[in-house]
Parts: C-alpha cells; structure tokens; sequence
C-alpha cells in the first residue's frame, strides 16, 4: 500500500517574491526579482546621467574676448 503521508519535495531553486500588505492585511503589490533588477538598472542609470549632466555642465567655455588690433611698436615706420 502507497504511503499516503508522503512528504512534498522541497525545492530550493524557486526564487524569491516579497508580499506587502496594508494595515487590513489586504495584498498592495508583490516584489519579485525582476523588479530588484530593474530598480538596481534604474539606479545605475540615474546615476550616470547625474554624472555625466554634472560633467557636461562643469565644461567652461572660452570667454568672449572683444578682438584687438595687433599690437605694433610705437615707434615703427610703414
């Protein structure tokens, strides 16, 4: 005869989701890894752009000089 109390095998390979629920124990959303990543992807995106934007924006350019005459000697002839 079968043994019917057999046990469920338990895997370990199956992930992670994380469950948040409001005061009334009603389900708000759930985190899976996707989620992590996509957040982690985001963060490292904002990141570069911030720094790359602060990079951009430090570059000063050249002054605008009014333009001079050539500087001669006071004491040439033409």
């Amino acid at each position: 005869m079968q043994n019917l109390e057999q046990k469920p095998k338990l895997e370990l390979n199956t992930g992670w989701v994380v469950h948040f629920y409001d005061k009334e124990r009603r389900l708000l959303f759930a985190m899976e890894p996707s989620h992590g990543w996509m957040f982690l992807a985001g963060c490292i995106a904002g990141l570069l752009i911030g720094i790359v934007g602060y990079n951009v924006s430090s570059v000063q350019e050249a002054p605008n000089r009014p333009i001079e005459k050539p500087l001669t000697a006071p004491l040439s002839v033409d």
